[in-house]
């Protein structure tokens, strides 16, 4: 006698219970996700910054404006990047979930450049920029302990140029306190100690910049008496007397 085969069920039946055995699994992965999203462990506990200087942590945690009572996995960082980013300090803003419920806040900050005086019309006072021009700070006195740039604006196309003036004076040790740009385009830089550096244009500025301190040294004492260094033909510097 031949045993008797078992018939397979079709196609269709099979692919019917796969279907009810996924969306049981489905439920209740779903379910897990909702108890999951509903576990107070997971609840916003600690905002951690990194690598502010002139903001302080506090500045940067109420304007990343975080909800406690929110799910830190939930919560979307779109928006709170753009919260800090909106703060005139920040360049950059790196966002990181750790586990299991702190959030880590890493900005960049923008490197402040020089002083440039504001429209007197607008808002007279000063305004502290970083190298692109972006303003950083305001104040109806120079508060700060950088250049003054007169005579480029901070939307101005050769602003970039003018700072980076300010850098290669910086190179050859040449710290000034001002540095006007005139309209036909010359530099005249002041010193802490009030000398007057004529500049002309910045083509070879970097040769200019680096006769000041030796001149100085040439003169010793009697640099006192002189109110300005005339370098616009480096080839024979002039000193002018009072």
């Amino acid at each position: 006698m031949r045993p008797t085969q078992r018939r397979r069920p079709p196609l269709r039946a099979r692919l019917k219970a796969a279907s009810l055995v996924l969306a049981v699994l489905a439920g209740l992965a779903a379910y897990g996700g909702f108890r999951l999203a509903e576990w107070p462990g997971f609840e916003v506990q600690r905002v951690i910054v990194t690598g502010n200087g002139h903001l302080s942590a506090e500045q940067v945690v109420a304007a990343a404006a975080v909800p406690h009572d929110r799910n830190l996995w939930l919560l979307p960082l779109g928006p709170v990047r753009r919260r800090v980013e909106s703060l005139p300090w920040v360049a950059h803003v790196r966002l990181a979930r750790r586990p299991p419920a702190f959030l880590r806040i890493e900005v960049t900050e923008r490197v402040p450049a020089a002083v440039v005086p504001l429209d007197a019309g607008a808002a007279p006072g000063f305004a502290l920029v970083d190298p692109g021009g972006h303003v950083l700070e305001r104040g109806e006195r120079k508060l700060w302990g950088y250049p003054l740039v007169r005579g480029a604006a901070p939307g101005a196309a050769n602003f970039p140029r003018v700072i980076a003036d300010l850098e290669t004076l910086a190179t050859e040790g040449v710290r000034v306190r001002e540095l006007d740009v005139t309209p036909l385009g010359e530099l005249v830089a002041v010193t802490y100690t009030r000398l007057r550096l004529d500049l002309g244009d910045d083509e070879d500025l970097s040769h200019k910049a680096s006769l000041v301190n030796p001149i100085i040294a040439r003169l010793g004492r009697r640099v006192a008496g002189v109110a300005a260094l005339d370098l616009r033909a480096p080839g024979t510097p002039v000193v002018v007397y009072r």
